[in-house]
């Protein structure tokens, strides 16, 4: 399974403060920004900050990530590349992506640089947004560019922009494109990754709630932006205990079943057919993933 993207908060690439309290925090990702949170005239300062952390900095066990400027012919993501991965960040964040060749076109740059210093290829990995018109009817493009490629993130306040959209707490403006980034997402393999959210006045239940409603969507992560934002984040895409046992007992009685040859069988009053155990499967992956069952438990890839 991949790495584990619950809440991956953003710190400003600037704040080398900031990116130690973050990197204090069990996080399961950070990510150092050098887009929308860094003036022009500091990128460069930004990008020194970013690279002195990376190689000072301890994380611990949570995932150093880079956000570049978008990648623009001439833009200044050659210079935020170039500038921080000697560092060897564990992956790069790109914004605004809308075509498949921006995906593949840094995955050539990283590959260069890992041959250089003698590293896997492939080490350094890539996480996309998608937060405009483009970028959402691009998407199978996209999600199939490169196999360095992580995740799909999706950006609901910029595409509002993009579409003279005007955000509200429903959502419905944004509902197809979020709905086609999670499908895209997990048709390639990828994790999905969900918006900020951008109401920092609100209470922890409010975020709460959204959280477990984009998860019930299958997204597997969401953006944070203040670092009061992670516990919520993270405890919805945690299983819960009676998930697990839950799960665990529906993988014994299918294994028994399957024992005797029988397919489909009557479980605690319901008809259990295998999309069934496949979504009892992937809260036992996650239940490993974060550390809540022992790797040593060996589980089916049906």
């Amino acid at each position: 399974m991949n790495r584990m993207r619950r809440a991956l908060l953003f710190m400003p690439g600037d704040s080398r403060r900031k990116i130690e309290k973050g990197a204090a925090m069990a996080v399961d990702s950070i990510i150092m920004d050098l887009e929308d949170a860094i003036a022009l005239n500091q990128k460069e300062a930004a990008r020194l900050s970013v690279a002195d952390a990376l190689g000072e900095v301890d994380f611990g066990r949570s995932e150093a990530l880079v956000r570049i400027n978008q990648v623009i012919r001439g833009w200044l993501y050659e210079e935020d590349i170039a500038a921080t991965v000697t560092a060897k960040p564990d992956g790069y964040v790109l914004p605004k992506v809308e075509e498949a060749w921006q995906v593949v076109h840094v995955s050539e740059i990283l590959a260069q640089a890992e041959e250089r210093h003698g590293w896997d290829i492939g080490t350094i990995k890539l996480l996309a947004i998608i937060e405009t018109a483009k970028g959402i009817v691009n998407l199978k493009e996209i999600a199939a560019a490169d196999k360095r490629l992580d995740a799909l993130v999706f950006g609901a306040e910029d595409l509002a922009g993009d579409i003279g959209a005007t955000r509200t707490e429903e959502g419905y403006e944004v509902f197809y494109a979020r709905s086609a980034v999670v499908t895209h997402a997990k048709a390639f393999g990828l994790q999905a990754i969900d918006t900020v959210f951008i109401d920092l006045t609100a209470d922890a239940e409010t975020l709460y709630k959204e959280t477990e409603y984009i998860a019930k969507m299958g997204y597997t992560g969401k953006l944070a932006i203040h670092p009061k934002q992670v516990d919520p984040i993270q405890q919805v895409f945690t299983p819960k205990p009676n998930e697990i046992d839950s799960a665990q007992r529906l993988l014994e009685a299918f294994n028994a079943q399957q024992g005797q040859g029988i397919g489909v069988f009557e479980y605690e009053g319901k008809m259990i057919d295998m999309p069934m155990i496949r979504a009892a499967l992937h809260i036992l992956k996650r239940a490993q993933a974060c550390g809540k069952i022992g790797t040593d438990v060996n589980l089916p890839n049906l």
